[in-house]
């Protein structure tokens, strides 16, 4: 290619149009879950969850969809429930979509999790949560926790110390081969790293 070429393919009419019809053929495709049935997507993704975290999501109704950075949907005002205890309130619950498959509800595929502004309310019973997420396969996707709580409770309900959660991320280790997780925490305003 000689640059003078190059010029005169980029002042054609024939570029310019077939650059704006591949960017506005994109976007449609981004857009096309912006159409799906709610329920039937919030059920889909809640049993993808429910599989890969053995745990209960309760998605709340409120259901927005948006492409950018990447596809993803956003619940607000959920709860993670384990033994039929509510362990966790979430403002904030974003599901990070493939990008692939995208004509067919039915094969959308969650990959990474985001919570944020969460409250995790833990007790003697439910205290390792955050060591049990370890033994989940992560290969596929991140689990990211932010500007979040989490109250440990005694037997009585009461408070015994809260721990925040600055930034918390599960991720899979190619190189070693095995899930870890680092996290940013403050508790008693001392902040430490995990």
């Amino acid at each position: 290619l000689n640059s003078n070429y190059f010029t005169k393919l980029t002042r054609s009419n024939k570029f310019i149009l077939s650059s704006v019809g591949l960017i506005v053929l994109f976007l449609s495709y981004l857009s096309i879950p912006n159409i799906y049935d709610k329920n039937e997507i919030s059920k889909i993704l809640k049993n993808q969850l429910q599989n890969k975290f053995n745990l209960n999501f309760n998605l709340s109704e409120n259901l927005e969809y948006s492409f950018f950075p990447s596809p993803h949907f956003v619940f607000k005002n959920s709860t993670i429930l384990k033994d039929m205890n509510e362990i966790s309130q979430i403002e904030e619950l974003k599901i990070f979509i493939s990008m692939n498959k995208f004509f067919s509800y039915k094969k959308i595929k969650a990959k990474n999790l985001i919570l944020e502004k969460s409250n995790f309310n833990l007790n003697d019973q439910s205290y390792n949560l955050f060591t049990m997420l370890l033994n989940i396969n992560f290969k596929d996707g991140k689990l990211i926790i932010k500007d979040s709580n989490l109250f440990y409770r005694n037997k009585n309900k009461e408070v015994l110390f809260i721990n925040k959660i600055l930034d918390m991320t599960y991720f899979y280790d190619v190189k070693d081969s095995q899930n870890k997780v680092i996290s940013k925490n403050e508790v008693f305003n001392l902040p430490y790293l995990l």
